[in-house]
């Protein structure tokens, strides 16, 4: 082995030591022969969805120079597919031992989570020189995992109350995602606008200027795809950030869904019926921001084409323009807000990672995770897939980087509002609720027949 494989052994050895320790000490076994069971081979496989084998294969290389007894293969699905794959792989008794899942289906999978235990044991490669001569034995070590503590104080807000569940870390985040809005300069150019609209009152105005129907109210130039909800991608999320943005409660103090109550004394105060009615005032042909309908296009493939001056969307969405649309020219705004308020709301879809209720090897797997999410670790992981911190510590220097400078600002502020089983089943609830509401009779019952349909998947 030589001299320098021997220095960075040594190198990521103390680095473990002092990150994953937290401030505690690792505990070396008192037994002079480690126990066959943490030393023996171990294979762990590891699933997810847009992440590549490459995004993941720095941090695997550097957790197995300290762990070479453990191995990790790491398997790419396509998104359609995954739930299903996962599924059939735990019915067969077989699948992941540590999987990537969206934080709001934490609690549809808490049954298949084994959650973080308080510490994991680990068998540690040591190279030593002794009498000129260079010995590697295996010592196990007891590391402490995260605490709540750390959760709270490591990590940005909105993941504390999604992670933690009867007192226990079901998942670790690397990224936190958040809405922004993408626009197309040339258009933008094209009518004059020099700067893409901060607030919803300037987002209406750019649109009646972009627009462009023609006698019969065909959309010859789409500003935004807003009020629908079957071709715009992130519909459920958007509707969602603009009734939390006009002050509606979402989930009462007692876990229910309240989306269509006043939140004063006010009867007639529905700020959650308000901003559907904005919403989809942008699909109504009879009102001045009309821009969009369900005749359209996939909204990002209408973007991309070109048809679509605006689009909302996430930080995932980048790299897709770019490999799909690479002439576009592409220009990134923060998340629209409401006008005059003086602190912002954004609304984040974001992943965690987990260990399976069927592995066999809780200890590795969580053992991993824990190294991967130090700040050393997940900054690696970070520079290289261009997301956006879940980690507090990485926010300010993320502030720099031209490309993700909009999502790193915007962390702080994420939140989102689902806390039950089956959020697609929700999503599906509130995408009907969008459609029908322009010809409801009675939209004030409507909304309140929702609540009560969503309350049943809580």
């Amino acid at each position: 082995m030589n001299l320098i494989k021997q220095k960075k052994i040594i190198t990521l050895v103390l680095i473990a030591v002092l990150i994953m320790t937290s401030g505690l000490s690792c505990k070396l076994l008192p037994t002079k022969k480690p126990p066959l069971s943490l030393t023996k081979p171990i294979e762990l496989s590891y699933w997810g969805v847009w992440d590549s084998s490459d995004d993941w294969q720095p941090l695997i290389d550097d957790f197995n120079i300290m762990h070479p007894n453990i191995k990790i293969i790491y398997k790419k699905f396509r998104y359609a597919e995954y739930e299903q794959k996962l599924l059939e792989a735990w019915a067969e008794d077989r699948g992941p031992d540590i999987y990537s899942i969206p934080a709001t289906w934490l609690k549809k999978y808490q049954e298949r989570i084994t959650p973080m235990p308080a510490s994991v044991k680990l068998s540690f490669r040591e190279v030593k020189k002794v009498l000129g001569k260079t010995e590697i034995s295996d010592v196990v070590r007891q590391l402490p995992t995260f605490s709540l503590n750390d959760i709270k104080n490591k990590f940005v807000d909105v993941i504390n109350d999604d992670i933690i569940m009867d007192g226990q870390i079901y998942g670790l985040p690397f990224s936190v995602d958040t809405l922004v809005l993408y626009y197309n300069r040339d258009i933008l150019d094209s009518n004059g606008i020099a700067v893409p609209p901060g607030n919803w009152t300037e987002l209406a105005e750019t649109v009646k200027k972009i627009t462009k129907v023609d006698k019969n109210n065909n959309i010859i130039q789409s500003a935004i795809a807003l009020g629908t909800a079957n071709n715009v991608p992130q519909a459920f999320d958007i509707v969602s950030l603009l009734m939390m943005q006009n002050g509606t409660q979402m989930i009462s103090s007692t876990g229910q869904v309240n989306f269509h109550l006043s939140p004063t004394k006010e009867r007639d105060n529905l700020p959650g019926l308000q901003a559907l009615l904005f919403y989809t005032d942008f699909a109504n042909p009879i009102k001045e921001v009309y821009s969009w309908n369900a005749e359209q296009l996939n909204a990002f493939e209408a973007f991309i084409s070109g048809k679509l001056a605006m689009l909302y969307g996430y930080s995932y969405y980048l790299p897709l323009i770019k490999t799909q649309a690479p002439k576009l020219d592409v220009g990134i705004a923060p998340m629209t807000q409401i006008q005059g308020a003086t602190n912002p709301l954004n609304y984040t879809d974001y992943w965690v990672e987990t260990v399976s209720h069927k592995t066999k090897s809780i200890d590795a797997s969580w053992g991993f995770l824990t190294f991967a999410a130090s700040q050393n670790e997940t900054e690696k992981y970070l520079e290289k897939t261009k997301k956006p911190a879940a980690l507090r510590n990485l926010i300010t220097k993320q502030r720099e980087d031209p490309e993700i400078s909009v999502f790193a600002n915007q962390t702080l502020s994420a939140t989102h509002w689902y806390k039950g089983k089956d959020i697609l089943k929700a999503e599906e609830i509130f995408k009907e609720l969008i459609e029908t509401l322009p010809n409801s009779a009675e939209p004030t019952k409507l909304l309140e027949l929702t609540a009560k349909k969503i309350n049943l998947t809580l």
